[in-house]
């Protein structure tokens, strides 16, 4: 049976809670005030979305490959693994956001989800079973024999940033005989699992693998109902002992958590990038072009001084290396879109398995032109990678290079796009809200979320997204609603659109969603690579608001990321109205109270013309009042523009109604 484990918060007469393992239960907790089953939780995510099925093993065996067998997946762009070395639609997904450390960009993660990104079992929570699988394309073994010492190598490690794998749960090696079977010759169980990766080195000696027609393949077996029992593979190499040094083709090296070295060297000379690029922008991942603009004082207070890449050296040698760093615009016409052309960072000399983080000072901020901007930062590393003598296809240079783009469109965003996990509220009617800060008055106009497909489909569901004011750093009055269906996206980690009535907001504002049902949770995408905007969560399960990075961690472990959910901005309508008319201020002139419910109140009694505008400047009421009060009831929660005249002065003000 699945062991539970769950990290828990508790703030007061609330609790929140992040679920990173196997059961889908429901706890109760007794709080300081009361009881409360309320629960704000993280689960993992479905990662994979290619639709491509799983090709027979006869239909791949055209053309079959020949040594060296080498991939560490980092020429991947869109998830999936290369066609022309792996079988396709195994559900592996590539990716350089779950792993922890990994020796080069890129993994190969395998979970309990299918190709299309879907739970292989989306009836059962707790179906056990074989989960994904990574085949190679045929392997023209029969030229060789057992005397030419082949060896497969590769590192792996179990759960990373994801979720951990259980006793029961394991990676498997098998190797195709020549009878066409497969034999599993590595099993590694989920138990007593090292924080970094570890490396395999295996001998090939038994005469029924060497024939035309070898493969091999790698396979999980876990939890078949969302992204469970999580494993990562990288550096995988198949060749034979070289002439050329001791032990040919063999990679090395695995992270010392204590040296902070790569202490199992390789005998291949090859410097690789490794972690994604540090974040660019210091507020959001993602950010509208005219926020971005209107920054304080100039749009250069938006980004870090500097951006960086972790470079590792996986040789057994010390080794030169020079960085390149670019920026340019992707948006506009070729030969107008550098911002920072190819500058050199530095030259160093890396020693024998170590790590260096290189930086690059930002000074693009200035240069961006047009409505909106895709800014590509490159890192490139000048290496001798490409002298190693029998690789000189270019195979081991794949990895010197590592790029990211920062969307400076019209959203706002602090997840980087990829979900570790999924979270959610237990209880019914609990309220989830981001905040955001806008440089200048803007409009929402729709909301994007990432809704996760795990443990249940809610596809139809009822949601309730919500777009709310401010009210002293916490969620205000709610300014919109939207009453829709839950949707699933069809795109690898994508987002569906929910469009909603423009509403104005001015600098800081709330987007978030109201769950309805208790037994059916909502499960939002949650970028756990972006933790320092942690405090912009907010969540209610009761009559108040809390902060998700303040609840009390001192007994329970907090939830740390970003929910992907993403405000899209249209405008500045607000603007538009008041470039046509004149705001008198005069102090002396009081509208109250403001925000109100229902009834409005001036103190000037010759203000006898009274007009309330949309955000969009339409007039949708006009009275010429005997009092100093009109009663606005009717109208819906949200911001408005009142307007208040005589013979000789107007004055316009904006109003917010509550109910």
């Amino acid at each position: 049976m699945k062991k539970i484990s769950s990290d828990l918060i508790k703030s007061k007469n609330i609790v929140l809670c992040g679920f990173t393992q196997h059961f889908f239960i429901f706890l109760l907790f007794l709080l300081i005030h009361q009881v409360s089953n309320a629960q704000f939780l993280t689960i993992p995510v479905p990662q994979n979305q290619s639709t491509s099925l799983q090709k027979s093993q006869a239909s791949s065996r055209i053309n079959a490959l020949t040594l060296p067998f080498f991939d560490d997946f980092s020429t991947v762009k869109n998830g999936q693994t290369i066609p022309t070395l792996w079988q396709t639609g195994g559900g592996v997904f590539v990716n350089n956001t779950l792993a922890v450390n990994q020796p080069t960009v890129n993994v190969a993660t395998f979970d309990g989800l299918q190709a299309n990104g879907f739970p292989y079992d989306f009836t059962n929570q707790l179906t056990q079973g074989a989960t994904d699988t990574l085949t190679s394309l045929p392997i023209n073994l029969s030229v060789q024999t057992p005397a030419d010492s082949l060896y497969i190598s590769f590192f792996w490690q179990g759960k990373g940033l994801g979720e951990q794998p259980d006793l029961s749960d394991s990676l498997q090696l098998q190797f195709l005989t020549n009878g066409n079977t497969w034999n599993t010759v590595w099993v590694q169980k989920g138990i007593n699992l090292p924080s970094n990766f570890s490396q395999v080195i295996l001998p090939i000696r038994a005469n029924l693998y060497f024939h035309s027609n070898f493969q091999f393949r790698f396979q999980s077996f876990g939890r078949k109902s969302g992204q469970f029992d999580v494993w990562h593979l990288d550096y995988v190499c198949l060749a034979k002992k070289s002439d050329n040094s001791v032990n040919g083709y063999i990679l090395g090296s695995v992270l010392n958590n204590q040296t902070n070295k790569f202490e199992r060297v390789s005998y291949l000379k090859d410097i690789a990038c490794s972690d994604n690029i540090e974040p660019v922008l210091k507020r959001y991942r993602s950010m509208p072009l005219v926020q971005f603009l209107a920054g304080k004082p100039s749009p250069s207070a938006e980004i870090n001084d500097s951006t960086g890449v972790k470079v590792n050296n996986l040789y057994s040698n010390n080794n030169d290396v020079n960085i390149y760093f670019s920026v340019r615009n992707t948006n506009l016409s070729a030969g107008n879109d550098t911002l920072q052309k190819d500058q050199r960072v530095g030259r160093d000399a890396l020693t024998a398995g170590a790590s260096k983080v290189f930086k690059f000072k930002n000074n693009f901020a200035n240069n961006i032109t047009g409505d909106k901007a895709y800014l590509n930062f490159k890192f490139l590393l000048g290496t001798q990678d490409a002298s190693n003598i029998s690789f000189r296809n270019g195979i081991l240079t794949q990895n010197d290079t590592i790029s990211t783009t920062v969307a400076l469109d019209n959203f706002y965003a602090y997840d980087d796009g990829t979900a570790e996990a999924g979270a959610y509220l237990k209880k019914g009617f609990g309220r989830v809200a981001i905040q955001f800060v806008n440089n200048k008055a803007d409009v929402v106009k729709a909301i994007r979320i990432n809704l996760q497909p795990s443990l249940t489909n809610i596809v139809g569901n009822n949601i309730t997204l919500q777009v709310m004011g401010n009210d002293h750093g916490k969620p205000g009055q709610i300014l919109r609603g939207l009453y829709t269906k839950v949707q699933y996206s069809d795109v690898q980690n994508g987002f569906v659109e929910y469009t909603i009535d423009p509403v104005a907001v001015t600098d800081t504002f709330y987007v978030g969603y109201l769950q309805l049902t208790d037994d059916e949770p909502i499960i939002v995408g949650l970028d756990k690579n972006s933790p320092q905007f942690t405090n912009k969560h907010f969540f209610n399960i009761s009559n108040s608001w809390a902060n998700v990075a303040n609840a009390d961690a001192s007994i329970y472990k907090a939830i740390r990321g970003s929910m992907m959910i993403r405000p899209v901005m249209g405008g500045k309508p607000l603007d538009v109205v008041l470039e046509n008319e004149t705001e008198i201020q005069d102090r002396n002139l009081v509208v109250s109270p403001n925000p109100s419910p229902d009834i409005i109140h001036w103190n000037d009694s010759s203000l006898k013309n009274v007009e309330v505008l949309d955000v969009y400047g339409r007039s949708i009421l006009k009275e010429n009042v005997d009092s100093q009060s009109i009663n606005l009831q009717h109208l819906n929660s949200g911001m408005y523009l009142l307007r208040l005249s005589n013979e000789r002065n107007t004055f316009v003000r904006k109003i917010w109604i509550s109910h």
